[in-house]
């Protein structure tokens, strides 16, 4: 994985340089602040859906929710307007299930661009913090069903 992560930054850096951006240090710090909230948003997510295999044993279902979690994060939330699904889903993935909000703000705010609402900044943490709260409870009411492997 650390070659990902630096084959990423190698890909970052070329983007930045080709499209000719002056990046600021506060840029920078509101990236990796951004960065950081998502990697804690998924991790949690992936925790709590592991843990639920306690009580469904192997689930083929958690393993294709997690696929189109990745596929829905890998594009910005403004693709998701102009029709009444992409609203839906536009909105549920912003704030149910906020997986575009931790995957769009970062990339913005190294852009200089705005966002909208300008608020929505403040939700990436709020949202890592939630959801790593809520994947630690999930996984020790889990721990305390468990019984064991071999009974």
């Amino acid at each position: 994985m650390l070659t990902q992560g630096a084959l990423a930054l190698v890909l970052l850096g070329y983007s930045i340089q080709t499209a000719a951006i002056s990046v600021t240090a506060t840029q920078v710090a509101l990236y990796l602040l951004g960065v950081g909230c998502a990697v804690v948003f998924f991790y949690s997510l992936m925790i709590a859906l592991a843990s639920t295999s306690i009580w469904f044993g192997r689930n083929q279902g958690l393993y294709d929710f997690w696929f189109y979690v990745t596929v829905f994060a890998r594009y910005p939330r403004e693709i998701y307007t102009g029709s009444p699904v992409g609203d839906l889903l536009r909105v549920s993935f912003t704030y149910v299930l906020p997986i575009l909000v931790v995957v769009t703000v970062p990339a913005r705010v190294l852009l200089g661009k705005s966002l909208q609402p300008n608020w929505i900044w403040i939700i990436v943490p709020v949202t890592a913090v939630c959801a790593f709260v809520v994947s630690r409870r999930v996984f020790f009411f889990a721990l305390r069903s468990y019984r064991s492997a071999s009974s």
